[in-house]
């Protein structure tokens, strides 16, 4: 139960990382600048433990899709368990720290890593709290719009 309780969450956070970063290309001008250094095509996966559930995203057109399946994938970011992932996702470490600890795999190019990872670093500022955010981030990112602006286009659509 523990186990699934995890992947649940794990699972749940990491729909709405996918639609915050989706929504904060457009409207950050720091993640857009990032995004743009990916080539039109690029895939990204990220998989929580070889059993677990996984985001795979597209840059098509100069946006951000999810695509069911990729073959190949540019970039991929694969957590070793499901406690790994669990503490990333609930703000207990940073995904920098959970990478400096080995508890991720990456496959790809590491500058490509590098700018996936100051983009989910600056959408986590807007995600967390700013009393998490201080904790799991060594600088905390200022916003270019409010967190409630940003969750009501997450959670709305738009």
């Amino acid at each position: 139960m523990k186990a699934f309780l995890k992947t649940t969450v794990c699972s749940v956070v990491l729909h709405v990382l996918y639609r915050a970063l989706k929504v904060l290309v457009r409207k950050d001008s720091r993640i857009r600048h990032e995004f743009s250094s990916f080539k039109d095509g690029f895939t990204i996966r990220i998989t929580l433990s070889t059993e677990g559930p996984s985001v795979v995203m597209r840059k098509e057109a100069g946006r951000l899709s999810w695509i069911k399946e990729a073959e190949g994938e540019d970039l991929e970011l694969k957590f070793k368990s499901i406690d790994s992932a669990f503490l990333v996702f609930t703000g207990m470490m940073g995904i920098s720290r959970a990478y400096a600890e080995h508890r991720i795999t990456v496959k790809g190019d590491i500058a490509d890593v590098m700018t996936l990872v100051r983009m989910i670093d600056i959408a986590e500022a807007y995600l967390f709290p700013r009393i998490m955010s201080k904790r799991v981030l060594r600088a905390v990112p200022s916003k270019e719009r409010s967190s409630l602006s940003v969750y009501r286009m997450v959670l709305l659509g738009f």
